[in-house]
């Protein structure tokens, strides 16, 4: 086969319509013509398409990639997902992702770092919880481990959440609000040691599981 013609498009000149032996055949970009090195003129055979076709495809994975991640950081797994829900096949999102693994554009440590960070920090919760959050959205136990002991002391985050809830409970019961406090921390992740010091609790107090 030989490509007769490179046409740009004119709904969008940076994609190019292709022709082999005189009729269309498909549309690419400009950048995988120009990756490829495909000239007017040129035999092509049945590999060499399914390279090009390959190329294109890559490319476009790439650049869905890229938009995700400039709405937000993503881990390995939440980006190798979308991709393929989109309609990318998972070898081809492997690919792409581990060349912006390449490029520290997807970095799962640098990422649950961030996360620990913001969701002790700002979102009031404890490591429990954090713990779970990171794993559910597919980052390793290593990373997870090694951002936690970096984390910033889950104590202050807990005093934070009791003293905003803590004003919202001051007309219950001092019992009632115990409890009802005991439970947001617990429901937030935070270690029973941390919530125990938080509200002075002692074996006396504290609520039955």
């Amino acid at each position: 086969m030989k490509i007769t013609a490179l046409k740009p498009q004119q709904r969008n000149p940076k994609r190019v319509s292709v022709f082999l032996d005189g009729a269309f055949a498909f549309g690419v970009h400009q950048e995988t013509i120009a990756r490829l090195g495909l000239a007017v003129g040129r035999e092509v055979d049945r590999a060499e398409l399914d390279r090009l076709l390959e190329e294109e495809e890559l490319r476009k994975c790439r650049d869905y990639a890229l938009l995700l991640l400039t709405y937000r950081a993503r881990t390995r797994a939440e980006l190798e997902q979308r991709l393929v829900r989109k309609g990318f096949a998972p070898g081809i999102a492997q690919r792409t992702i581990t060349r912006l693994q390449e490029l520290k554009l997807v970095d799962d440590a640098r990422f649950a770092q961030g996360f620990v960070q913001d969701r002790i920090s700002i979102g009031h919760k404890g490591r429990w919880r954090v713990r779970a959050e990171l794993t559910k959205r597919g980052v390793g136990r290593q990373e997870i481990e090694e951002a936690l002991r970096s984390a910033p002391d889950e104590t202050q985050a807990a005093r934070e959440l009791v003293e905003q809830f803590g004003r919202r409970y001051a007309r219950l019961e001092p019992e009632v609000r115990r409890r009802r406090l005991y439970a947001l921390l617990a429901r937030r992740g935070f270690a029973v040691d941390t919530i125990r010091e938080v509200l002075r609790f002692d074996d006396a107090v504290e609520p039955t599981e």
